[in-house]
């Protein structure tokens, strides 16, 4: 009987496994405004080093995105690799030849040593994401 039990357990496990796969369009829920009219951009870095700082400190950054193509740029969303890096970004179109800042807010309360955190933006180019990255150590207070 135990085997007939683990046997089924492993068939559920196996099943639910492989209907959890993405299937279907990769860029299903991004929002269709992004998947047309693609511009082209440039950034003035794609990532910042704020070095060494105490744990509980807030670094602020603002990195500079460039419209270098024919049609209004959209970011359609930009979100952090975790609840601690929060992006702020224009929600208006940026028109050909413009540029807008993404201000990333990186809170160091609770992170110790070395740092390495993204953000994804979500907008109308090629690619249809961009991301941009902070590094840094944070050292813990004594």
């Amino acid at each position: 009987m135990k085997k007939v039990i683990f046997f089924i357990a492993v068939v559920v496990l196996a099943t639910s496994l492989i209907s959890c796969r993405k299937k279907g369009n990769p860029y299903a829920g991004m929002p269709t405004s992004i998947l047309k009219d693609t511009t082209t951009v440039e950034f003035n870095e794609r990532e910042f080093v704020f070095d060494t700082i105490a744990q509980g400190d807030t670094v602020v950054h603002t990195f500079i995105v460039r419209n270098t193509g024919s049609k209004e740029l959209i970011i359609a969303n930009a979100f952090g690799s975790c609840g601690c890096t929060v992006p702020e970004y224009p929600k208006a179109p940026v028109a050909v030849g413009d540029s807008a800042n993404i201000v990333v807010r990186f809170n160091s309360a609770g992170k110790e040593g070395d740092q390495n955190k993204s953000v994804t933006l979500q907008l109308n180019t090629e690619k249809h994401e961009e991301v941009i990255f902070l590094r840094g150590f944070v050292k813990t207070k004594k």
